[in-house]
């Protein structure tokens, strides 16, 4: 098999990285896919530096013995404190969520007040302030933790008229607000299905789902390496996890917009699997 024709690896702690995914089909038809969804070991957001740099290469690992030709990180947790880590030990192309995401930010602000919001570890690693600072040192970043966010998701709580979900994340909104953003990353790969609550409670302000970002710069990346699949036929998506495969897949709709049956087989990382 030509590496060309090789698939893409995708992987997240739970369901969310299914919104990259979703996109990743939208915009690259013809490309096979491999998702894992740690679901074992989620969240990863209020996890130690150490324990995700530890599930990060477990999962790298999985996703190299599919034979995987590039792996986008759709978990903004493992990105912010695992990716840079992840390309020294590697040569295949490694994409994150920050970096591209970031340079949207930075290229549409108008005011150069951009918020972030996303898990604890993203926001504690600084990982957005960092990378939209070395791209314009003058723009001021304001970041909020949404711990309360993935769980509320993963519940299927996202639709608007959700009072619980719009009281919580109107919590979360209002300091940004208060500051006056013209742009906000949502630092999330689940948050995109809250999207519309978000537009609703901040009218006017540029909206970036950091996982989008990341499939648009992949699609560049593999052009770039002459990796991209020139076939005309679609391509197929296989969805691997650590638990409770019947769950995921019955879950996985509200986030590929798509029911997916019985596709989910359950994998053992750290036991053997991808050590």
């Amino acid at each position: 098999m030509q590496t060309k024709e090789k698939p893409i690896g995708v992987f997240d702690s739970g369901l969310g990285g299914l919104t990259v995914v979703k996109k990743l089909i939208e915009q690259l038809p013809n490309e096979d896919i491999v998702y894992f969804g740690d679901t074992a070991r989620v969240p990863y957001g209020d996890r130690s530096r150490e324990t995700i740099l530890e599930y990060t290469r477990q999962d790298m690992a999985f996703l190299l013995s599919q034979d995987v030709k590039a792996v986008c990180i759709a978990c903004n947790t493992a990105d912010s404190m695992a990716r840079t880590e992840m390309e020294k030990l590697y040569t295949l192309p490694i994409v994150g969520a920050v970096l591209p995401a970031a340079k949207t930010a930075v290229r549409v602000t108008l005011n150069r007040k951009i918020g972030v919001i996303g898990t604890h570890a993203t926001v504690a690693s600084g990982a957005y302030k960092n990378s939209i600072a070395s791209l314009d040192p003058a723009c001021t970043v304001y970041s909020v933790a949404c711990p309360l966010l993935v769980p509320l998701v993963e519940e299927g709580r996202f639709h608007k008229g959700d009072a619980v979900t719009e009281s919580v994340l109107a919590d979360y909104l209002a300091p940004l607000r208060e500051k006056g953003i013209d742009t906000i990353i949502l630092g999330c790969t689940h948050y995109p299905l809250l999207y519309d609550m978000v537009a609703s409670l901040l009218p006017g302000v540029f909206i970036i789902c950091s996982g989008f970002a990341s499939v648009d710069y992949l699609k560049n990346e593999l052009a770039g390496r002459n990796l991209l699949n020139d076939r005309q036929t679609p391509g197929k998506t296989h969805f691997f996890v650590s638990d409770a495969p019947e769950k995921f897949a019955a879950n996985a709709s509200l986030f590929l917009g798509r029911p997916i049956g019985g596709q989910v087989k359950k994998v053992s990382v750290g036991q053997g699997v991808c050590d």
